[in-house]
């Protein structure tokens, strides 16, 4: 994956680009609403990828759950590098999958409209 568990850039041979196919356009998921994420020290977020925003469960209990579709909705807005994109419609990862790639400095190819051909805005 790309970025790697590590956080770099570098993708797995099974990520060339002979490997790539066009991603289908990201219409959402219920992260946050209908399922969530724990790690082993108790900490939920929306999913394993959106993570910036995590409720301690063992401080706050299952009553924090409650909160979870709020960040998710949070999460979700198109933010950072990807603020007034003209092409946001045509997203095909989420926006939290989004900015992990732009952390890695991964190629704008692999999860952007904007770095395929014929995307110039």
């Amino acid at each position: 994956m790309s970025p790697t568990i590590y956080g770099g850039a570098e993708s797995l041979a099974s990520q060339s680009p002979a490997h790539l196919k066009p991603l289908a356009r990201f219409t959402g998921c219920n992260a946050g609403h209908t399922f969530l994420h724990v790690d082993p020290h108790g900490q939920a977020s929306i999913c394993k990828v959106g993570r910036d925003e995590q409720i301690d469960l063992m401080t706050e209990g299952l009553q924090g759950l409650g909160r979870l579709g709020g960040i998710a909705d949070r999460l979700m807005l198109r933010t950072g590098g990807c603020a007034g994109c003209q092409l946001s419609d045509n997203c095909s990862v989420c926006r939290p999958l989004a900015k992990r790639y732009q952390e890695a400095k991964a190629p704008l190819n692999t999860y952007c409209r904007h770095g395929q051909k014929g995307n110039t805005t």
